[in-house]
């Protein structure tokens, strides 16, 4: 009885660090969030200089002729774009994904200003090597770029690490990217 209870607690804790590890590897298995990043994927002047040769309107800008396109809202219209990026039914974005500069950060990269950026240079994230590559080879998020991603994220760039299915209505899609120039102004 003596020997049972020795390899029972053994047991124990060997299924209470089994069940630990587990718990702390299920993120990235199920989101391919990494625990730690701390690291910078390119500084400023690096990302300057992947957009200086490309001409990108100020999408934040009230007198740039995109942000010209963008409604006045009613707050029905408002809470309706809104909703796009915060419900399950619409975007489920905001699961991950941030807007605000001083919002923390949550297992995706914050979308603060992402128009006009390459992809795959915000600060504190670990973009898999589809996302780097896609950067290396001059992809700029843009509200079209944009669109065609939430669209059909494995589609759009093969093995990056969203685990979400494309949105294939276009008006959510739209009120999502809508919102995302509205709010990280």
């Amino acid at each position: 009885m003596k020997k049972y209870l020795k390899t029972a607690k053994k047991r124990h804790w060997l299924l209470i660090i089994i069940l630990l590890s587990t718990s702390f590897y299920l993120p990235f298995l199920i989101f391919g969030a990494y625990p730690f990043a701390t690291k910078i994927n390119l500084p400023e002047d690096a990302i300057k200089e992947l957009t200086s040769d490309k001409y990108l309107p100020n999408y934040y800008e009230s007198t740039s002729s995109y942000q010209g396109a963008l409604p006045e809202l009613t707050e029905e219209q408002k809470l309706l774009e809104e909703n796009a990026f915060k419900n399950w039914d619409g975007g489920k974005c905001r699961f991950c994904h941030t807007v605000k500069s001083d919002d923390r950060d949550r297992m995706a990269p914050n979308l603060n200003k992402i128009f006009g950026k390459p992809a795959g240079v915000s600060k504190n994230f670990t973009y898999s090597k589809a996302l780097i590559q896609q950067r290396e080879s001059g992809l700029i998020w843009t509200p079209e770029t944009m669109d065609g991603f939430i669209s059909n994220p494995q589609g759009y760039i093969p093995g990056n690490r969203m685990r979400v299915e494309g949105i294939e209505d276009a008006e959510t899609r739209q009120l999502i990217i809508n919102h995302l120039l509205r709010e990280s102004k």
